[in-house]
């Protein structure tokens, strides 16, 4: 069997970062083309190292593929949520209707805890449903430019446990179990006429450094459907 010499030097190096090795496939191939591995003089076989090493890195790499296939696998069901949702949104025939459903039958639907809906009481009437709150346009506006929610950015997620020192007064009364929310705006001609809150006790259901793709879709079919019923 042909050895390979190495300095102390170097072998010292190449033991403490196998990487200088591993991301050679020349080098890391003439390492391992012998099954025979000896151990003369006690030494450490540095092949025994990198093979170590090797097994860490495809430990790593099947975990971070579970974790994506997971992933994967949430945002699949995410979406069929929304779709459906969308679907519900948009076989409802007056606005009595489409409230009632998203502040009642959409937390099924989209798993959350509490589903709120904030209107503007100079567009819509009181309908007495369970979880609709009217404001002011003006206090809609306020409140839309104090969370940073614009025309072309419908949708803000938070973290309610990270935010309660910063909120002195709220825009609607939280459930005392809420960890998270999404605040989606809602948009009649160009401009706000309301909020929908997803409330959830989860702090990682709408965490900050999530997509908001399929809520910023459902916010505009949601305007949309609002516009449909009111100038129909």
């Amino acid at each position: 069997m042909n050895k390979i010499e190495i300095v102390p030097e170097e072998r010292q190096k190449i033991l403490e970062n196998p990487d200088l090795i591993l991301l050679d496939k020349e080098l890391l191939l003439a390492l391992l083309k012998d099954s025979d591995f000896p151990d003369e003089e006690n030494l450490i076989d540095i092949r025994n190292v990198f093979l170590k090493k090797l097994g860490e890195k495809v430990e790593k790499l099947k975990s971070t593929n579970s974790q994506i296939i997971q992933h994967a696998y949430e945002n699949q069901l995410g979406i069929k949520k929304i779709h459906k949702c969308c679907l519900k949104t948009i076989e409802t025939r007056d606005i009595g209707a489409l409230f009632k459903f998203l502040c009642l039958k959409a937390t099924e639907i989209l798993r959350v805890d509490v589903i709120k809906i904030v209107v503007s009481d100079n567009t819509f009437s009181n309908s007495n449903i369970q979880n609709c709150i009217l404001k002011s346009n003006e206090e809609i506006i306020k409140f839309a430019q104090k969370i940073g929610i614009t025309k072309g950015k419908t949708v803000r997620l938070t973290n309610v446990v990270n935010n309660k020192k910063k909120e002195p007064e709220q825009f609607i009364a939280r459930e005392e179990s809420t960890k998270s929310e999404a605040i989606i705006s809602l948009l009649v001609n160009s401009e706000f006429k309301g909020f929908l809150f997803f409330e959830s006790v989860d702090e990682s259901t709408f965490s900050v450094d999530q997509s908001t793709d399929y809520l910023e879709f459902f916010a505009q079919v949601i305007s949309k459907h609002l516009e449909s019923l009111l100038y129909k």
